[in-house]
């Protein structure tokens, strides 16, 4: 009788036991399922930050082509003016002044900021993290070291174009149609941002200075390639969040 008994109890308490186990099993399994889910919903939220930053870079940096773009011009079509000995015209103090237009690279990084203080690894496909990583930690900062190099190059030509500055501002009016984007060279005219060449007679007899407008040339040439670089880099990581999030 306390045989059966003895039997009887250690069923009842194995039985408890089982089930206790059973029940921490279960708890552990939902609280892993609940924190992958929550590592999923993190994941996604980091992604699509990173990709609206990335779309606000993509703006900044067509801005900056632009800018770049509209120095080129002004050296080349300064210099033709100076070596043809050309008369001149308020058009050549458009461009002689957008030589001391320098465009920054200004790039959001909140998206990333917040990828690197979770730990990368959250970003579950493999491809997709090391193309964020390389235009983060690679793309972007090869660029702004550029940008800090030729913004510094400009800043040492500074007291060589100084004599031919003037205090006589030119009118939007004016604005030469060989820039591009108007709307923003007119702005800048509106607040007194171009002026008169002075001296310019001694400018065109200037050699030295001929030859920097062809080193800025060079300058600016190099940072639309390598803007349009990083510009392709993340379009193309734009389009690789954009398919991940809509197939996970």
């Amino acid at each position: 009788m306390a045989s059966n008994k003895l039997s009887k109890y250690l069923m009842y308490a194995i039985g408890e036991i089982v089930l206790v186990v059973i029940g921490i099993l279960i708890a552990l399994q939902v609280n892993n399922v609940n924190e992958r889910h929550k590592e999923r919903q993190t994941e996604r939220l980091i992604l699509q930050e990173i990709r609206d930053n990335l779309s606000y870079d993509l703006e900044d940096m067509e801005s900056n082509i632009a800018h770049l773009e509209n120095k080129i011009t002004s050296c080349r079509l300064l210099l033709k003016a100076l070596q043809h000995k050309t008369p001149y015209q308020d058009s050549l103090g458009y461009f002689f002044y957008y030589l001391k237009v320098n465009p920054h690279v200004s790039h959001k990084t909140s998206g990333y900021n917040l990828l690197t203080s979770k730990g990368v690894d959250i970003i579950q496909n493999d491809a997709l993290r090391k193309s964020i990583t390389n235009l983060y930690e690679e793309g972007y900062e090869y660029l702004t070291s550029y940008e800090h190099e030729r913004v510094g190059y400009n800043t040492f030509l500074e007291p060589r174009i100084v004599p031919y500055y003037s205090a006589s501002a030119l009118q939007s009016t004016k604005v030469p149609k060989a820039f591009k984007g108007q709307a923003t060279v007119e702005r800048m005219a509106n607040i007194g941002f171009f002026k008169t060449i002075r001296n310019y007679e001694a400018m065109q007899e200037d050699m030295e200075f001929q030859g920097i407008l062809k080193d800025i040339e060079a300058w600016e040439v190099f940072g639309i390639l390598k803007h349009k670089n990083l510009k392709e880099d993340t379009q193309e990581l734009i389009a690789q969040i954009d398919d991940y999030l809509q197939n996970h």
